[in-house]
């Protein structure tokens, strides 16, 4: 397929059951998966530890910088072990939630005993009222506390159902004071900065200071620099999009625990605010949940599904998730392969049906300016790519949210740099052994373009860079550059000037 033709929009891909062998995750990588997630509410560190190597190796094979994505549990809103058949509770009941692993000390006269979640229930006694709704399995059980005292908390059913063992809890409307980030999170994210994650997702973010908690805890402990992805499913998040947009790395609607928090009616409402505010800022964001659910037992999308991964793409989503399709489903690859098909599809009509907003370059800022610029020159003399020679990514990154028709091309010498991109709206990476000297970058730039049949003799390339090329800091020029003439090498005395 031409590069031209290739769809920009990613496609992240849980690893699970279903994907454990590096014969399946070829496949996937090769039907399309862009960045692994690895889902640390299950399996063991060795799991994950096998998991990691077997991506690593596969996207060799490939030629292919797949990153991978270390999504942390957060605190465990969950009821804990029931018996085997679990429970069916009644409207009206009342029911005595308590510590899992404790005597209760309420009186449990009249009440259904239901263990929860040790760690988090002196947290919610605390910040319950009375009258607050708890929700069970995905909002199936509703409840409403009655009474809150010490770690024990008494409710009453006001929808019944079975309740099983491990199923989660919501607290719609309740404002949280449960740290975002467990003991067991600590744990696991020093487990994936061993293994050189590329980006670390964080459940139940509620404010910016869970991020930068996060990330000052990474600097303190590591030398690397993971992306770090906010995934926005309360209220509180909601309410503090802007601040926490602004210190994430990247944004993850997780429209199912959001549809619990807020109501299922609000969520495309919001799905289209965050990745409108995502993409003015040029911060990637994904849109996660149930995409192409019924593919987890049928070969087959619905149509509903495929409108669903269609209008991301018309929002503006920088990429879309796999969850239980391609870790625990029947059909792993045939989902990418599905999922990949129909952003071609939509992309194909972005034009016309697309509600991405047009963006403007900050004010002031250099970099944002070249890459606004490239983004029009390219289109206006019919380039075939825009390469964009970056040590960090930050010029490609740039240029992603204006959302060129051209591809974009970073060009990097690191490959763990290189991966982030993957992230990324439209961006392809090419890794190269080092970035050279001024003189030598055009030719340079031929030479992997062609070598990798991105480009031929007389095709027009834009270029950006930073001048001089070795150095780091802004991108400061711009160049339409044709294919196969003649390089003019810079006087050393004229170069950033």
């Amino acid at each position: 397929m031409p590069y031209s033709c290739r769809r920009r929009v990613k496609i992240v891909c849980t690893l699970g059951p279903s994907t454990k062998t590096l014969e399946r995750i070829s496949s996937v990588i090769d039907a399309g998966l862009d960045v692994a997630r690895l889902n640390f509410s299950h399996g063991t560190h060795d799991f994950h530890s096998q998991n990691i190597d077997l991506v690593r190796k596969a996207a060799q094979s490939a030629g292919k910088h797949v990153a991978i994505m270390q999504d942390l549990q957060g605190p465990k809103l969950r009821c804990g072990s029931l018996p085997a058949d679990g429970i069916t509770l009644k409207a009206g009941d009342i029911v005595l939630l308590h510590p899992e692993g404790s005597t209760p000390k309420t009186s449990t006269q009249g009440k259904i005993v239901v263990p929860i979640s040790a760690e988090i229930a002196e947290g919610i006694c605390r910040d319950v009222q009375k009258g607050a709704r708890i929700l069970f399995d995905d909002g199936k059980i509703s409840t409403i506390v009655q009474k809150a005292q010490n770690t024990e908390l008494t409710v009453e059913v006001e929808v019944g159902g079975k309740l099983t063992s491990h199923k989660g809890m919501n607290l719609p409307g309740t404002p949280l004071t449960i740290p975002c980030v467990t003991e067991k999170d600590l744990e696991d994210l020093a487990f994936g900065l061993s293994k050189g994650v590329d980006a670390v997702a964080l459940s139940f973010v509620r404010t910016a200071n869970d991020i930068e908690t996060v990330r000052q805890r990474i600097r303190a402990n590591s030398n690397l620099n993971p992306l770090l992805i906010a995934k926005i499913e309360r209220e509180e998040a909601v309410e503090a999009q802007d601040s926490i947009i602004e210190v994430s790395d990247g944004l993850l609607v997780a429209r199912g625990d959001m549809a619990v928090e807020l109501g299922a009616g609000r969520v495309p409402v919001i799905q289209k605010q965050l990745i409108h505010a995502c993409n003015a800022l040029g911060v990637p964001i994904i849109t996660a949940t149930q995409m192409l659910e019924s593919m987890v037992s049928s070969p087959t999308p619905t149509r509903a599904e495929a409108n669903d991964v269609a209008n991301a793409v018309f929002d503006g989503t920088d990429a879309v998730m796999l969850s239980a399709e391609t870790a625990s489903g029947m059909y792993p690859v045939e989902s990418v392969r599905t999922m990949s098909q129909i952003i071609i599809e939509a992309e194909k009509a972005t034009d016309r049906y697309s509600v991405h907003a047009p963006v403007q370059p900050i004010s002031g800022s250099i970099v944002d300016s070249i890459q606004y610029s490239a983004a029009r020159i390219a289109q206006h003399t019919g380039a075939v790519a825009i390469a964009c020679v970056t040590h960090s990514g930050k010029a490609a990154r740039t240029l992603a949210k204006y959302r060129p028709t051209t591809p974009i091309l970073a060009i990097m010498d690191s490959d763990a740099s290189l991966r982030k991109m993957a992230f990324h709206w439209g961006v392809k990476g090419i890794l190269i052994p080092k970035i050279v000297a001024t003189d030598d970058i055009f030719g340079m730039i031929e030479k992997v373009l062609m070598d990798s049949g991105l480009a031929q003799l007389s095709d027009l390339v834009v270029v950006t860079a930073g001048i001089p090329t070795l150095g780091r800091g802004t991108t400061n020029t711009v160049k339409v550059h044709k294919m196969g003439a003649p390089i003019e090498r810079a006087s050393r005395n004229r170069v950033g000037g």
